[in-house]
């Protein structure tokens, strides 16, 4: 048996090792989306040019969407190489995120349920295709649900007995600098699962040991010294109410962005979660069927119910919605997928654990080979590199988006024109357009330099 299980170890830690390299590799082969990523390269730049650490600028403009940390460690990165700045910060950002978070699944799996189930449970979350797809992208979610994945790591270690000062710190201290990172939910997470989490369990008296007014000015310190330094560069207090209200009260009341319906994330989850879904659906409905029994359930399903359930009602009532909002929640949803088959098919349940392994694997494995044709066909790696190496000007058409290249190409910015200006523009300039509005434009005063499946450069012809 000992080497069965030696065997057994020794597999999955291969496969973790191989999973973790391949993605950082694959970062390599990556190019940035122009809505959000290209657009964090404009404020990157600008950051770096106005030595500016506290008040963010996206084309001079105030950017009060997201705290500091993140913006910090990419220009780090951009000022040492402009050439291997995205990959490295994909696997800054991403991949090293995401091995903690997988460790620490791992050591909650393994405390609360039990070793050969973390192995399993920890192979099925790192491969959902939502989970490995969010890696490789250059967000701060990976990195703020890191410092949350810390914060309730350390609470679900301790509790039920005495934390110590140390740990409280630490606790703490994380969810400030999470706060930080990408803002208000790396405090309402922890605070909401571990408010949950003692409330089943008739204990809220333990609160006291987690000495709150302690934490709330720990953390209210470290806010103020932001807000401090904010307040000493240029335009400070506006960008100060710009954060309070539009980026904290407007977020969860009218957002300015991302607006969706209460029921959104219901209607998401069966393509986020897609092989667990079924398993999923039944799990959270036989858990909520067996609410009034929560004493008696194990307590990894209190985990795994107070992670998601408090949570997944908080951000479906608030404005703002986008899937990747949930990443912190995911955690739970896999372990309540695979208790509900553990409990229900117990004579069944390596073999479906297997094949859901396998799918995932296969998935991963297909979007890994497919990603070089991807970067090549759907995105503008290309296309940046011709418009660098023009001489002429250069616009764009229906495609607002488009000024986040300005910075790649050599350009102070890229103008969005509408189609009478478009057809005035002078001759061999050039016209960046997405596909599907290519035939407002493309005419015999026009010609096609190069196109792939999403984008298309026109150059306008000389005039006769």
């Amino acid at each position: 048996m000992n080497n069965l299980n030696s065997n057994f170890k020794k597999k999955y830690n291969i496969f973790f090792i191989g999973y973790f390299m391949l993605i950082g590799f694959a970062s390599f082969f990556r190019y940035p989306d122009i809505k959000n990523e290209l657009k964090y390269f404009v404020i990157i730049d600008q950051l770096i040019e106005n030595k500016d650490f506290f008040v963010l600028k996206y084309f001079n403009e105030l950017y009060p969407d997201k705290p500091p940390i993140y913006f910090w460690v990419l220009s780090f990165l951009r000022s040492i190489s402009k050439d291997t700045f995205y990959p490295l910060g994909l696997i800054l950002g991403g991949v090293i995120p995401a091995t903690l978070i997988a460790y620490l699944s791992f050591k909650l799996s393994k405390t609360y349920w039990n070793e050969k189930m973390a192995y399993i449970s920890t192979a099925i979350f790192i491969t959902l295709p939502f989970i490995f797809g969010t890696t490789l992208v250059l967000r701060m979610d990976y990195f703020m649900t890191a410092f949350i994945m810390l914060s309730l790591y350390i609470f679900f270690i301790s509790y039920p007995k005495n934390i110590s000062s140390k740990r409280l710190l630490l606790f703490y201290t994380f969810i400030a600098i999470g706060i930080l990172i990408k803002g208000g939910a790396a405090f309402v997470i922890p605070f909401l699962t571990i408010l949950f989490y003692l409330y089943i369990n008739t204990n809220l008296k333990y609160l006291k040991k987690m000495r709150p007014i302690s934490g709330t000015l720990i953390i209210l310190s470290v806010l103020f010294l932001w807000f401090f330094l904010i307040q000493k560069s240029d335009n400070g207090a506006q960008y100060i109410k710009l954060i309070l209200g539009q980026e904290t009260i407007g977020r969860v009341i009218k957002s300015k962005a991302h607006i969706r319906p209460f029921y959104y994330y219901l209607k998401q989850l069966p393509f986020t979660l897609l092989t667990l879904i079924p398993f999923f659906s039944l799990g959270i409905f036989s858990s909520i069927k067996n609410i009034f029994n929560i004493k008696k359930w194990k307590t990894i399903d209190k985990i795994a119910f107070s992670i998601f359930f408090p949570n997944f009602i908080f951000f479906s009532t608030i404005s703002g919605k986008l899937d990747i909002y949930l990443l912190p929640l995911y955690y739970g949803m896999v372990i309540i997928s695979l208790r509900f088959i553990e409990v229900k098919w117990p004579n069944f349940k390596y073999k479906i654990f297997k094949k859901i392994l396998y799918i995932n694997i296969f998935s991963f494995i297909i979007c890994i080979v497919a990603l070089p044709y991807y970067t090549n066909n759907y995105t503008l790696k290309l296309v940046t590199t011709i418009l660098r190496n023009s001489n002429g000007n250069i616009y764009s058409y229906r495609f607002p988006d488009a000024k986040n290249i300005s910075l790649e190409i050599n350009r102070k910015n890229l103008k969005d024109l509408p189609l009478d200006k478009i057809n005035s523009t002078e001759a061999n300039s050039l016209i960046l357009v997405r596909n599907k509005y290519i035939d407002d434009i493309y005419n015999r005063d026009t010609k096609i330099i190069y196109q792939n499946k999403k984008y298309t450069i026109l150059e306008k012809r000389n005039e006769v």
